[in-house]
């Protein structure tokens, strides 16, 4: 395992829980009735006042469910206004220093966070600047991609981790790995989502301090819902320049394979979880697709077309691809958003292979799979659970995280895929944080 994070400024490590929203009111609806009364003076429509507050209590309900027990783990739901709240009270905790530092110890060392403290006192002013800056949100603009594949060599390797911009965990050390790896690596990709909400201060602290950038490689970023929840400007305005990346959505190409870059977020601004697409991409990638010939075609995004632990099954993804859907034409798909690694058997309709790596570094509850047997075909880190439906069955990689102290059991582990394109034979790594093979195998061969 590689050194402990280093202790001292919060910024990156400030946890936003429930608990910690709640702690100086005696009880909710003291808070929501000084949230209407900041909601009145921003919104002059009272209807749209109540709206924006029932919004919020919305809000606060899911935050306290995707809590659970865990007060001192990072958490988020997938609510737009969660996110956004637990984006503006950490800024404001910080720029206030109303912070209140906190230790998790674990068997191989000791992490530092910072719960936010604040007084009831200060929750009008809260709640004024945030119906402001939320009523204010537009949309970043998002610049078309380049109309044809950018060619690469026939012998090109990928760092895939999704849903890593946490600064915390696992994604430290996944990145410390990607950087220190003498294999090397050609590309490095993030799959998407930086936490809470991708704000521009976000994007600093919690990717760009932490980005890994190894000798001869370059980076590149998908865009997530929690990078949209404010408007994509954090990730278009602040990540895309940082990466030098021209656009949300590319294309890879050599004599072999197409690898394919999708935006499955952008059409989603302010909320909605499951993947969508739009016109303008799907028109640039039919061009890729009828320019790619017989090569395999390699899909990446940030959403899932199909899951067996996640009620999301991607329609809005599978309608806009159907007709490649259909004929077979997709070869394999690596996604994140899904915060666990599931290695899915080929799809009994589609012919694809599909990968869950959305394990980075956001903390995922471990759920219960003591009924879905370890593989003696992959080893004792993988169950795999049957598929239902027309969903492919999976190996499902659980484990206890080891990089969340104290609560290392009640977390599924953290990691990244490392993908190696050796002329036409596709080669697949699950690595753990510290780099150790979890998985190696040779997917296919390219016909």
């Amino acid at each position: 395992m590689p050194a402990p994070q280093p202790a001292g400024s919060p910024a990156g490590r400030t946890i936003v829980t429930y608990d910690s929203i709640v702690k100086p009111f005696p009880d909710t609806q003291t808070l929501l009735g000084t949230a209407r009364q900041a909601a009145g003076q921003v919104i002059a429509d009272p209807a749209k006042a109540d709206a924006r507050v029932t919004q919020l209590a919305g809000a606060l309900d899911d935050l306290k469910t995707s809590q659970g027990s865990n007060s001192r783990v990072m958490n988020t739901p997938r609510n737009a206004v969660a996110a956004q709240l637990q984006t503006h009270l950490a800024l404001k905790a910080q720029q206030e220093n109303k912070l209140e530092s906190f230790l998790l110890k674990g068997l191989d060392f000791v992490l530092e966070s910072f719960d936010i403290k604040f007084s009831s006192e200060d929750w009008l002013g809260y709640m004024l600047s945030f119906f402001t800056w939320i009523t204010d949100l537009e949309p970043a603009a998002c610049p078309p991609a380049s109309p044809a594949a950018e060619p690469i060599p026939n012998n090109y390797r990928i760092a895939v981790i999704g849903d890593w911009g946490t600064g915390l965990y696992g994604a430290p050390y996944c990145a410390a790995s990607i950087q220190a790896d003498t294999a090397g690596w050609d590309l490095v990709l993030h799959l998407g989502d930086v936490y809470y909400s991708g704000l521009e201060t976000e994007i600093l602290d919690r990717f760009e301090k932490y980005w890994p950038s190894p000798p001869g490689a370059i980076g590149r970023s998908l865009n997530g819902n929690h990078e949209m929840y404010t408007g994509g400007h954090g990730y278009f305005e602040t990540m895309l320049p940082y990466l030098k990346q021209p656009s949300s959505y590319f294309a890879l190409q050599n004599d072999n394979w197409t690898l394919v870059m999708l935006d499955s977020a952008y059409n989603q601004p302010f909320g909605g979880q499951e993947g969508d697409l739009f016109q303008a991409q799907v028109d640039w990638l039919d061009g890729i697709i009828r320019a790619a010939g017989n090569r395999k075609l390699v899909l990446f995004s940030h959403h899932q077309p199909f899951s067996l632990l996640d009620p999301n099954q991607g329609p809005k993804l599978a309608a806009w691809l159907q007709k490649y859907l259909d004929a077979r034409r997709i070869f394999a798909w690596y996604w994140g958003h899904e915060h666990r690694c599931v290695l899915y058997d080929q799809h009994p309709g589609w012919g694809l292979f599909g990968r869950c790596v959305g394990h980075g570094g956001f903390p995922e509850n471990r759920v219960d799979l003591s009924n879905a047997p370890f593989t003696d075909q992959l080893g004792s880190q993988w169950r795999h659970i049957d598929g239902k439906d027309a969903i492919p069955g999976g190996y499902v990689l659980d484990t206890p995280n080891l990089y969340i102290p104290t609560f290392e059991t009640k977390f599924s582990p953290h990691g990244f895929m490392r993908l190696e394109f050796s002329g036409d034979q596709l080669t697949e790594f699950v690595r753990a944080p510290d780099n150790s093979n979890i998985y190696l195998q040779p997917l296919a061969q390219a016909k």
